[in-house]
């Protein structure tokens, strides 16, 4: 469903991305690792046209951009097939949970305001916060304005959702609870590209692992050929700890 091609992007002098390759399949479940400094979330960040990458081109279905010569018409085109959930939940502070998600809707013409509202009430009840639909950001928890981030992003019918460390603001005790509705977005069938530091999840969750570092992919494969079999001496120190874990409850079993 999508390929990208020869993404790159500097800033100064320093090169960030050095030509990042990635294919994702219809209703495939991407996680991106890496050490902080690896590029993976500019990389995010640059399939959605909120850092502009230098050179590289995406293909999302029918939408092809080539993001030095692309209109921007043609890109506007292709960001409105995409969605982002951010690490910091990006909610209008000055809006109720309900108009959060019911604002995208209808500035982007995807709804009108009656129809934007169901689906705000249906969503908000998915996520579990019917009874918080007029609260403000403010008012909410971490674990529940990220819970609102994510139901404003899935209100938008996106055909892949970016998910930039969507548990890294909370609490431990609200990761959990961010990280079961993931899992039950995955199962559903959307498409995800996510970039997190939760080992287990990415183990668990996704359909692909992919190990960026120094702003290059070093390897990437299934959660079983990339944790247990890494062929990369990067990959193999950087998730050694969790390997070891994984042995030890092997073993254990």
């Amino acid at each position: 469903m999508m390929k990208i091609r020869g993404i790159t992007k500097h800033f100064g002098k320093q090169d960030v991305l050095k030509g990042v390759d990635l294919d994702v399949g219809t209703g495939e479940v991407v996680v991106i690792l890496g050490p902080s400094g690896s590029g993976k979330t500019t990389f995010l960040r640059c399939l959605n046209f909120l850092e502009h990458a230098d050179n590289g081109e995406i293909t999302l279905d029918d939408a092809h951009v080539d993001v030095k010569k692309s209109s921007r018409r043609e890109i506007l085109s292709y960001q409105r097939q995409t969605a982002m959930v951010f690490q910091n939940y990006a909610l209008f502070q000055n809006r109720t949970a309900m108009d959060n998600i019911i604002m995208p809707l209808v500035v982007t013409g995807k709804a009108k305001k009656d129809q934007a509202r169901a689906l705000a009430e249906k969503l908000l009840g998915q996520v579990g916060l019917s009874d918080r639909k007029d609260f403000y950001p403010g008012q909410l928890s971490g674990g529940q304005q990220q819970r609102i981030g994510i139901a404003r992003a899935l209100a938008l019918n996106p055909k892949v959702t970016l998910f930039d460390e969507p548990t890294s603001a909370l609490d431990p005790e609200l990761v959990g609870q961010t990280l079961a509705l993931l899992r039950d977005i995955a199962d559903a069938g959307a498409t995800m590209i996510l970039v997190t530091h939760e080992m287990k999840f990415a183990y668990e969750v996704a359909d692909k692992v992919v190990f960026m570092d120094q702003g290059v992919v070093v390897e990437q494969g299934s959660p079983h050929e990339v944790f247990k079999h890494p062929k990369a001496q990067r990959t193999k120190e950087f998730l050694a700890r969790f390997t070891s874990q994984l042995a030890h409850a092997a073993a254990s079993q």
